[in-house]
Parts: C-alpha cells; structure tokens; sequence
C-alpha cells in the first residue's frame, strides 16, 4: 500500500474520530455529493484496508468538512464584563432599530 494514500486516509480517519461523525452520516453526505462507494468500502479506507483514489478520498473529505462545518461552534467561558447568553432577551421582529423593510 502507497504510504501517501495510507496516510492521507489515517489523517481523514482522524478527523471523523476527533469531530465524532458517524460512520453513517459520513457516507450519506459522501452520497449526496456523488460518491459511489458503499459504507463499507468507506470504512475499509477509514481502517487503512483499502486504497482509494484521489478523486474518492476528495469526496469524503469535502463531505467530512461539510459535516464539521454544520456543527455548532463548541461553548467558550465569558468574561466577568460579558453578559450571559442565557440572560439576554432573543430579538423579535417588532426590533426593527430604525431599518426600513423595504
């Protein structure tokens, strides 16, 4: 096996490791961008039992950065001088401050 294509794939299996997607939704966006492969030619790759080419591993990765790129941001500490999130009133459409609709 090519050391290149190993390692490009064990990187790519890291990172669906670390951001925890499913295997499942992994494949299912890979599909939806036009991927070919099964679930489990995905998971051979993921496991460095198989080789792709690199047209395929570029469809997962898009499909993996896609993935990571629709979670929320992860929660970050506020400063004493911030107010918390929690406390502060959600807009409504009567706030308009001043813009004109039209």
């Amino acid at each position: 096996m090519d050391r290149v294509i190993q390692a490009r794939g064990q990187k790519l299996a890291g990172v669906v490791e670390y951001w925890n997607l499913s295997l499942e939704g992994v494949w299912l966006h890979y599909v939806s961008l036009g991927g070919e492969l099964s679930e489990f030619d995905i998971d051979a790759y993921l496991h460095g039992v198989c080789e792709l080419s690199e047209y395929q591993h570029d469809i997962i990765a898009q499909a993996v950065n896609e993935l990571i790129d629709m979670l929320p941001p992860p929660p970050r500490a506020t400063f004493s001088g911030e107010p918390d999130l929690d406390e502060v009133e959600p807009l409504s459409p009567e706030d308009d401050f001043g813009i004109d609709a039209y």
